[in-house]
């Protein structure tokens, strides 16, 4: 999929994407969700957690609420804001960091008017590409990484105990991490608090990036070298994605794998 650059201004880059998600060998539902919206240049992935399917609802409600508020206020930056906008960072910057807000208020909603769904959340990662900056917010552990000039990095650091025991005690090694039954227990994420934070995170944009936004699914079973390998040895952006899904299935696919890759350029 692709897209002139947003308002017809031709000093943006162009960008080309794609997105792939599966519920993975060993779960029935696929409680992911994802917005491949180009033509307003916003892209995000979602992953669902809660019982009788309420993962599913939280990651669409997500989604949906996201790609709403950011295309609303970007049209009409100067309408009131449903939440205090940070002043330090860019227009894009607040449209996701507060679009995450708005996304909470509404997951969080949903769950008081139905007992079923009254746990329900989901992580998310949003990002927006400009002219010549981008901008991602996210919260729990789906990531986005960025490939250029062959390598790979990664951009976010995941809301998560592992992520918290790595900063604390770096010397620790994957092996000893292991041992730890709560790892991937999730420490920020939307509908689990009546307020929440995004990260944030600003860069410029240069010809040739390529992101990848994905939910745990992928890079919790496929290392970092495996996908960078995978995504430089298949320049097509559809091929690619069903590479990454398939080598989180091939790795056992224990949980929901989403892969959303953007091109600029």
């Amino acid at each position: 999929m692709s897209a002139p650059p947003l308002n017809g201004d031709p000093t943006a880059l162009p960008l080309a994407s794609c997105a792939v998600s599966h519920p993975g060998r060993q779960r029935k539902e696929n409680e992911d969700a994802f917005g491949n919206f180009i033509d307003g240049r916003l892209f995000v992935v979602a992953d669902g957690m809660g019982g009788h399917n309420a993962g599913a609802v939280a990651s669409a409600l997500a989604v949906d609420a996201i790609e709403a508020f950011f295309r609303s206020y970007h049209a009409e930056p100067h309408q009131a804001w449903p939440h205090p906008i940070d002043r330090s960072l860019s227009l894009a910057a607040n449209l996701l960091r507060v679009g995450i807000k708005v996304a909470n208020d509404n997951i969080r909603a949903a769950a008081a008017e139905d007992r079923a769904r009254a746990r329900m959340g989901t992580t998310a990662v949003a990002m927006a590409i400009g002219e010549e900056q981008l901008a991602i917010a996210h919260a729990g552990d789906s990531r986005a990484y960025r490939f250029r000039a062959g390598g790979i990095k990664r951009l976010t650091r995941d809301h998560s105990v592992a992520e918290e025991m790595r900063v604390a005690r770096p010397e620790m090694t994957d092996e000893e991490m292991a041992t730890f039954a709560h790892r991937n227990v999730v420490t920020r994420s939307l509908g689990s608090k009546e307020e929440i934070e995004p990260a944030i995170y600003v860069s410029r944009v240069q010809v040739g990036d390529l992101f990848l936004l994905c939910s745990d699914g992928l890079w919790g079973v496929v290392p970092d070298g495996k996908i960078a390998t995978i995504i430089r040895g298949v320049p097509d952006l559809e091929a690619a994605c069903q590479l990454l899904v398939d080598a989180a299935n091939e790795a056992g696919g224990p949980d929901n794998i989403t892969a959303l890759l953007v091109r600029a350029g």
